[in-house]
C-alpha cells in the first residue's frame, strides 16, 4: 500500500498545495510603441507643377469672353522669351477660338512645342500631344458644321424655288378661263 507521508513530507505538500492556489505573479506592462505617423508627402516635382499650372490656366481661360481672350492673347504675344510653356498657353487661348484660322495657328503652337527638343517642352509633350489631338477633333467638327450649314442653305434655296414655282402655277391657273372641257361634259352626263 501507500506509505504514510512524513512530517516533510506533509510540509511539501501543503506548499505545494497552496503554491497553485496562488495568483501568478503579473507579466510587465509593455506599452506599444506608437504607430509612426503619415511620412510627409514627398515634394511635387517641377515638371507636374507646370503641367498643374497649364491645366488651371485653361480652366480660367474658359470662363473668359471673347474681349478678355483676345486681351490675354496680345498679351502672350509680347512676352519674352518665347518658351515650349508660352507656345502651349497660345495654343489654349487660340483653341477657344471659332473660326478655323485661330485653330489652326493653335495647332502650329502645339507642334512647335511637339517638334521642340528643349527639356521644358519635353514635359509638356503629353499635354501638347492631347492638346493637338483635341484641336485636330474641334476643327473637324467645325467643318462638319459647315457643311451641314451650307446644305441647310441650299436646301432652304431649293425650297424657296420651289415655292416659287408653285406661286407661278398657282397664277398662271388662276388666269386661265374657266371653260369645261368637252370630254369632262360627256363623262359627266353619262353618270
Amino acid at each position: 500500500m501507500f506509505p504514510l507521508p512524513t512530517r516533510t513530507g506533509c510540509g511539501l505538500l501543503m506548499a505545494l498545495t497552496l503554491a497553485a492556489c496562488a495568483a501568478p505573479a503579473p507579466l510587465p506592462v509593455v506599452k506599444p510603441a506608437p504607430l509612426p505617423l503619415c511620412p510627409p508627402a514627398p515634394p511635387i516635382p517641377a515638371e507636374l507643377v507646370s503641367l498643374k499650372t497649364l491645366l488651371n490656366y485653361q480652366y480660367e481661360l474658359r470662363l473668359l469672353g471673347p474681349a478678355d481672350l483676345t486681351r490675354e492673347l496680345a498679351s502672350l504675344n509680347e512676352s519674352i522669351p518665347p518658351s515650349p510653356e508660352l507656345s502651349v498657353r497660345k495654343a489654349l487661348v487660340l483653341s477657344l477660338g471659332h473660326t478655323n484660322a485661330e485653330l489652326t495657328l493653335a495647332q502650329a503652337q502645339v507642334d512647335a512645342v511637339m517638334n521642340s527638343t528643349d527639356a521644358q517642352a519635353e514635359t509638356l509633350k503629353p499635354l501638347a500631344s492631347l492638346l493637338g489631338v483635341r484641336i485636330g477633333e474641334q476643327k473637324r467638327l467645325m467643318d462638319s458644321a459647315d457643311k451641314l450649314n451650307q446644305q441647310l442653305r441650299e436646301s432652304q434655296r431649293r425650297g424657296d424655288q420651289l415655292t416659287e414655282k408653285l406661286e407661278a402655277l398657282k397664277a398662271i391657273e388662276h388666269t386661265l378661263p374657266a371653260t369645261s372641257l368637252p370630254g369632262a361634259a360627256a363623262s359627266a352626263a353619262g353618270r
